[in-house]
């Protein structure tokens, strides 16, 4: 015959003590990699600096979009919000591992988690990392909130005759009084992460229903507006939404094609000189021109405005834009040439 044990609160947490350490070095290493090991993240004027990053997020970010595009065009709060956040996942990576103030430690992880799944949760280029990076944030801080530090963390050493309810909630007393709200908190818990889990799926990237599609694989811009002069010049306002957060596209050719499909004009966008004074970026991301393209990072949205190389005179009609990446891909636009 079986013998029935009875455990202790505390030491049923304690099993939770490998993803308490595990997901706080998750955030105490970003914090030590953005302030020891690389300075450069949380400075504006370095190419990596953190906002670039921020930028990737904005084109399908799921309903921080308005946040995300209002810190990209004022780069002061930009810097401010990083900074912030920076320190907030130093306070929890640092809570986490060490087992103090547990529970408040795991709410901010998982509120954290769920910031980084809403706005990086469709990146990827090979696979759904951030999003399951996202998830397994969230599910672990709802489990390390529920089980506390347990045996091997600084709330059980400081307050572990301490019955104050504040403190319970902040550290890790026992919260429940009996196995039914053992049960209830479990099962709010799992409904709670399962429903983001599967809504973010389906919303990032189709994979409950339809075909599972990966947004960040392939380079896409988007012409938003495009309006031209009989004279031939030409006013584009382009968008990259898609594809790899680690390069840019690189425009090789503009080019303006009449009805029948024939070549009107073509541009060769490494010409710097060109293009001098005439693009307008809208966010922290730059579309510049190199010596080789007009080179366009992810997130990046830009109106550009191309003088003609000679003496052109257009006929009303329909026109075509044409952008064509070094890759082969192609992007177009009609414009009614009234």
């Amino acid at each position: 015959m079986a013998i029935e044990k009875s455990f202790s609160f505390k030491s049923i947490s304690t099993l939770a003590t490998p993803i308490r350490l595990v997901l706080g070095w998750q955030f105490f290493s970003a914090f030590l990699r953005r302030v020891v090991n690389d300075p450069e993240k949380l400075d504006p004027n370095s190419p990596a600096f953190m906002g670039h990053a921020f930028n990737h997020f904005l084109p399908h970010a799921l309903f921080i979009k308005p946040m995300i595009e209002y810190l990209i065009t004022h780069p002061h709060l930009l810097f401010i919000f990083l900074m912030v956040f920076t320190i907030i996942e130093g306070f929890v990576g640092i809570g986490l591992v060490l087992g103090l103030f547990t529970r408040l430690s795991a709410i901010g992880a998982t509120l954290l988690s769920l910031g980084i799944l809403l706005g990086t949760g469709w990146l990827g280029s090979t696979c759904v990392d951030e999003w399951q990076i996202g998830i397994a944030g969230i599910s672990s801080g709802l489990v390390i909130f529920s089980l506390g530090g347990g045996l091997f963390s600084l709330d059980n050493m400081f307050f572990k005759n301490k019955n104050s309810k504040l403190l319970a909630y902040l550290a890790s007393n026992n919260l429940k009084t009996n196995e039914s709200s053992f049960k209830t908190e479990a099962l709010i818990f799992s409904i709670i992460a399962m429903f983001i889990t599967l809504y973010t799926y389906q919303a990032l990237h189709g994979g409950l229903y339809g075909k599972l599609y990966n947004l960040s694989k392939i380079p896409k811009i988007e012409i938003l507006n495009a309006h031209l002069k009989k004279n031939g010049e030409l006013n584009l306002t382009i968008y990259r939404t898609n594809g790899p957060d680690t390069y840019g596209a690189f425009i090789e050719e503009i080019a303006l094609l009449d009805e029948k499909g024939k070549v009107v004009e073509t541009i060769n966008p490494n010409n710097q000189n060109l293009f001098k004074n005439d693009i307008k970026n809208f966010y922290f991301n730059k579309i510049e021109p190199n010596k080789f393209s007009l080179v366009v990072p992810l997130g990046a949205k830009a109106t550009i405005n191309i003088k003609p190389t000679g003496n052109i005179s257009l006929k009303k009609g329909y026109y075509t834009v044409e952008l064509t990446d070094v890759s082969g891909l192609k992007w177009s636009k009609k414009i009614n040439l009234d």
